[in-house]
């Protein structure tokens, strides 16, 4: 979702230069974001997000981690309430899966549901989604009490235009909960020490399918158009798919490396912290 054509030589968060080029990304020397960079057009946008096959393998096999998140997510969001009913909305929730563990909590609530790819939601959930299709999504009137982007924002092409939208979409008392992620210290640690590993780890974190890393300020930043304070927020470790996934994807073949990187990642992944859960509040 964009309306605003950012300048291709501007940072998309903050609007300074960009002058910080590694190989695929830029890196902000101000608010500090990492981007996937040049700014990918809309084929390219589309070509990541409408692959069904790809989608529907991904998210199958993170739906055991995906459970275990989802649910400590919703004990973030909502604590010390006696309310029991929730209209909610699953921004970007692709499978709809999301739907499925907030019932469980809150089996009155109504949970809607909006993804760029209209056909990803599984069939298998989708009697416990309403569904909005993506195009009718900015001028539909359907208010809520939370939205949810659960591993969206570092997704979205325009996340400033993005969240000014989704904040007139909240009732009176609304929140939004974001959950992202965000550079820990493997980038700024290989950064300065190893720019082979580094660019490795660039390969395998920053894509036509995440287009930005965020900072805490840049994240911070990135709210500037709109009312929404942080209310709530903490750094939280989170893999959503086994960390031979990542290492892959880092195109690391050799094997003994691999090995090597797959057992530091499992010793030491209690001190990645590598999301930011925020809850955003008027």
């Amino acid at each position: 979702m964009k309306t605003e054509n950012y300048m291709k030589d501007k940072c998309k968060i903050c609007n300074s230069l960009l002058n910080e080029f590694v190989d695929h990304t830029a890196k902000c020397s101000i608010c500090g974001v990492l981007l996937y960079f040049p700014y990918p057009d809309k084929n390219q946008l589309e070509s990541v997000f409408l692959n069904e096959e790809q989608n529907y393998e991904w998210y199958a096999n993170s739906f055991t981690r995906k459970l275990n998140g989802f649910r400590d997510i919703i004990t973030f969001v909502i604590e010390g309430t006696e309310q029991k009913e929730y209209r909610v909305l699953d921004y970007g929730g692709a499978s709809g899966q999301f739907a499925l563990i907030f019932k469980t909590f809150f089996p009155k609530s109504e949970v809607y549901i909006t993804d760029i790819n209209d056909n990803s939601l599984f069939e298998e959930y989708k009697s416990l989604n309403n569904q909005i299709k993506f195009n009718d999504f900015e001028n539909d009137q359907t208010k809520f009490d939370i939205i949810f982007l659960n591993d969206v924002y570092e997704h979205v092409e325009d996340p400033l235009y993005l969240i000014s939208v989704l904040e007139k979409k909240l009732n009176k008392n609304g929140k939004i909960f974001i959950d992202t992620p965000r550079q820990f210290w493997i980038y700024p640690l290989f950064r300065k020490i190893n720019s082979y590993i580094y660019k490795k780890i660039l390969r395998g974190t920053v894509s036509a399918a995440h287009l930005q890393i965020w900072t805490n300020y840049s994240f911070k930043l990135s709210l500037k158009n709109t009312d929404l304070k942080i209310f709530k927020k903490k750094y939280y470790t989170e893999l959503t798919q086994d960390p031979d996934y990542y290492i892959r994807g880092m195109n690391i073949n050799n094997k003994i490396i691999k090995s090597i990187l797959v057992f530091l990642a499992g010793l030491m992944l209690f001190t990645f912290r590598n999301k930011i859960f925020a809850v955003l509040k008027k």
